[in-house]
């Protein structure tokens, strides 16, 4: 049997005479400032019928001059208040970068630490509207997903999932920010309502 072993710490994983290899992973560690986060939130009333592109309904922004924020789960789940029809375009709407100014209005939502002995985030500003956030002056850089917005010609559900690691997660630097954003104009007569989690690491 062989050992894996970090210095002096305890073992931190097994090979067995059958080559099988045990871990005990544990949680991972946290930095020493930072640590792990989500946050969650949505809209009480309907989203807008024929919803202009380029509209912004979610935003978070992060502030730190001294850690960076590494996105690396969104989801988004989409539920039908007025069904459309199928004779309707289908409209859709994607996750994009922003920077330079933090947009205004709505609801403000709290992240959370998923450890509480965690420092507080620098994840200083999020909040969604169903009609519009204001975004003068903000700057929007590259987008980094996108979907379909489902046409509904029955009640029902769709959720939507952003997955970034183990691949590579998004990166925000001091004044970076993520905005969920219609990409192309929504249905002309159907409405829905959102809501959305987002997970990330600050080190």
């Amino acid at each position: 049997m062989a050992v894996i072993q970090a210095g002096a710490s305890t073992n931190l994983a097994d090979v067995d005479a059958n080559l099988n290899l045990k871990v005990d992973a544990g949680l991972p560690a946290l930095p020493s400032t930072g640590g792990y986060y989500t946050v969650s939130g949505g809209t009480s009333a309907v989203v807008a019928v024929s919803l202009a592109t380029d509209t912004s309904l979610m935003s978070m922004r992060f502030s730190s001059a001294t850690r960076k924020a590494y996105l690396y789960k969104y989801r988004l789940i989409i539920a039908v208040a007025t069904v459309g029809t199928s004779a309707l375009v289908a409209g859709s709407i994607g996750l994009q970068r922003f920077t330079a100014a933090t947009p205004t209005g709505g609801t403000a939502r709290t992240p959370q630490e998923n450890n509480e002995t965690a420092t507080a985030t620098e994840m200083t500003d999020v909040r969604d509207n169903n009609a519009a956030l204001t975004v003068t002056s903000v700057v929007f850089g590259a987008e980094i997903g996108r979907t379909i917005l489902p046409l509904f010609i029955s009640g029902g559900a769709m959720w939507f999932e952003w997955i970034f690691e183990p691949i590579y997660p998004i990166v925000l630097a001091n004044g970076d920010g993520i905005v969920l954003r219609t990409r192309v104009v929504m249905p002309a007569t159907q409405t829905w309502l959102f809501a959305y989690t987002a997970h990330w690491k600050e080190a």
